[in-house]
This record gives C-alpha cells, structure tokens and sequence, in this order.
C-alpha cells in the first residue's frame, strides 16, 4: 500500500505545494472513509445503548443506526479532512516518508473514533439521566429502598455507563483503524492525502473569494429552502395558508440561489438579501409576539430545532449577501484564502441542513425538548 502524492520541503520539514500548483486533500478520498466511518462505529453506539440504555432508547435499532450515522456524517467529513491534511504535513518530513501510511491510517483511525467516542458520551449522558430518573421514581412508588439504596444504584448506573464507554472507545478504535485499511485495500491499496493541480491565476484575489462567498450563499439558501420543504405537509394539515407559503417561500430561495449562480450582480444579491430577511422578520414576529391572523392569532409560536436551524442559514445568508453588497472581499482578497476553509464552511451549512430536516421527522431527536414540533 502507498500514500500519494505528497512533496517534500527539505527547509521546513513540512509539505509544500511546487511553483504553479495547488495540492488539496480529495475529496474522493474523504467521502468514502467519512462514510464508512459513521456508519461502522453508529453500529456499535446502537448496540451499546441497546445493552445499557434504558429499555426504550433500545427500540427499533436498525432505524436508529442508520438515522444517526446519516446524520454524523458531516462530523465525520471534517475529522477525515484534518486527519489527512496532519498526514499531508507529516508525509513532507523525509525522515518519516516511509511510514507515513501508517500515520495516516492512525490518524484517520484516531479521528473518528474522537467523534464516535464523543457521541457515544453524550448518549449515555442522556441514558443516565433517564436511568436516574426512573430509579427516582421507582424508589418514590417502593418504601423499601432507603436512601443508601438508592444511593449504590445510581452508583452502578453510572458505573455501567462508564464502563460501556471505556469499551466502545475500544471497540471504535479497532473497527475504524480496520475500515480505514479495508478502504484502502479497496481503491488498489492507495491512500491518496493530497492532488496536485495547476493553481487559478486569481487564486487568493478577490475575484476567487467573492466567487467562494456566492458558493455558500447558494448552499445556505439552498438549505433554508429544504428545511422549509420538510415542514410543509405538517402545515398544509394546520393551515393551508400556512403551507402554500413555505411552497412559495421554498420556491423562490432556490430561485435565488440559482441566480446567485448563474448571474452574479448586485440585484441577484439584493434579492437573496430579501429573500432571506423577509422569513427572519416573520419568524421572529411569530415567536416574540405571535402572528396577527392565523388559527392561534397573537399567540406566539414555541421555538424548534428545526427553524433555529432555518433561522441560522438565512441570517448566514443575509450576512454573505450584504458582504458581498459592501464589496468587503476587495479588502480581503489580499490575504490568501484557504480551499479547505471554504469546504469545511459548506459542510458547515450541509450539517446544519442535515440535522434539521433529520428533526422533522418523528423519533429522530426525541431526546431533545425542541423536537416536539416538525417546526416549532
């Protein structure tokens, strides 16, 4: 197996990209590995809160696996992309080429077991405090379980939760360090950190930045328009009104966003300006004070995950729109801008996206008290 292609520096120690060229990480090379990374170690996650959880966390396991590997992968895209771009800078030293593959399979491996190890902390947080919650109650409906009682089960509760932790961060080391080696054995025993291709004459200009701004306003708006997407059936039954709205509103932020595109100018940007300060001033007149028509008039509306995550692309949208109005990146365009920043803020917007529409759908945050409601 080789690593490839990677250039030394012999001044630095450190990769370098030669005269004329460009070297980024691929992302044919991140996608599957951040892909089969969530969804090995999301296998192991439902298991152990199979085993440990309390008994309805353990319900319908296949479809909580694949629902919160689906929405890990973005978390994971960006472990990958930092673990490849370490093996890149170690890859430049001459004295450690020869075991760079190996650093890079650790590297990768170590990097998503982080994140798997990091969610599966986080689940078992919520499982203790559910076990202790019933454990409470259990002892309130039970008069013979004193306090020290209760006292030693919520210690084995949590020392349960513990342990099942210390296990699956071992169980996740080992699977990652054996799915990023079965990966590799897939695509001819290449693990490609880095391709070279010739660098655009404008890279770092202004030019290049504001056309890496109108990419992610695209995708923010892009976003805000699904999430709104999702929730429309659940309108249409409350209001019709309501949902031909979000039809209408859906409609015309992929419009923008295909005219940000395609005609780049100031009133593509005047327009994805309006169209994206016009849902923030409804949305925020419908919490604060409640709209004034409407089945439930001057009544405001509880506040969800899945319009925070709505509310956040269109302010983000706004923000890009009125940056790129002001003519900020002539300013900035002479600091050298970074490809793979650009790419971790749309993975940014992706996950965002991801994990909204992932909350409109029944069963997939029930665990959090803003996922009562598809949109509020």
């Amino acid at each position: 197996m080789t690593l490839s292609p990677v250039t030394d520096h012999p001044g630095h120690g450190a990769a370098t990209d030669p005269p004329g060229v460009r070297a980024s990480v691929p992302w044919w090379t991140v996608l599957p590995l951040a892909v089969v990374l969530s969804f090995a170690d999301g296998f192991w996650i439902t298991s152990m809160r199979g085993a440990v959880g309390p008994a309805g966390r353990g319900q319908a396991p296949f479809a909580t696996w694949w629902h919160e590997s689906s929405v890990l992968v973005p978390a994971y895209v960006c472990a990958v992309l930092c673990a490849l771009m370490l093996a890149r800078w170690w890859a430049g030293r001459g004295s450690a080429r020869r075991g760079t593959l190996v650093v890079a399979t650790l590297l990768v491996g170590l990097a998503g077991t982080v994140v798997g190890v990091t969610h599966m902390a986080a689940a078992s947080t919520a499982d203790y405090l559910s076990q202790w919650h019933m454990l409470q109650t259990m002892t309130m409906m039970r008069a013979d379980c004193p306090s020290d009682c209760l006292e030693r089960l919520r210690q084995d509760t949590l020392g349960l939760q513990v342990h099942a932790v210390a296990a699956g961060a071992l169980l996740l080391l080992v699977t990652n360090l054996g799915a990023v080696v079965w990966v590799t054995m897939c695509r001819g025993g290449r693990l490609e950190v880095a391709r070279l291709r010739p660098a655009p004459r404008d890279s770092g200009s202004a030019r290049d930045l504001g056309r890496q701004l109108r990419q992610l306003l695209a995708a923010a708006l892009v976003g805000a328009a699904l999430i709104h997407l999702a929730v429309v059936p659940e309108h249409l039954e409350e209001w019709p009104a309501a949902g031909t709205f979000f039809v209408l509103l859906s409609l015309a932020e992929l419009a923008t966003a295909a005219a940000v595109l395609q005609r780049p100018g100031r009133a593509s940007l005047l327009l994805a300006a309006a169209t994206s300060l016009g849902p923030l001033v409804v949305w925020a007149w419908s919490r604060a004070w409640g709209l004034p028509f409407g089945p439930d008039p001057f009544v405001p509306e509880p506040v969800g995950l899945p319009d925070v995550a709505a509310v956040v692309l269109e302010v983000a949208a706004l923000a890009l729109a009125v940056l790129l109005l002001g003519r900020a990146p002539v300013l900035a365009g002479r600091a050298r801008s970074s490809e793979h920043l650009g790419h971790l803020a749309s993975i940014a917007v992706v996950a965002v996206t991801v994990i909204a529409l992932a909350a409109t759908q029944p069963g997939w945050f029930d665990v959090l008290p803003l996922a009562g409601h598809p949109h509020g």
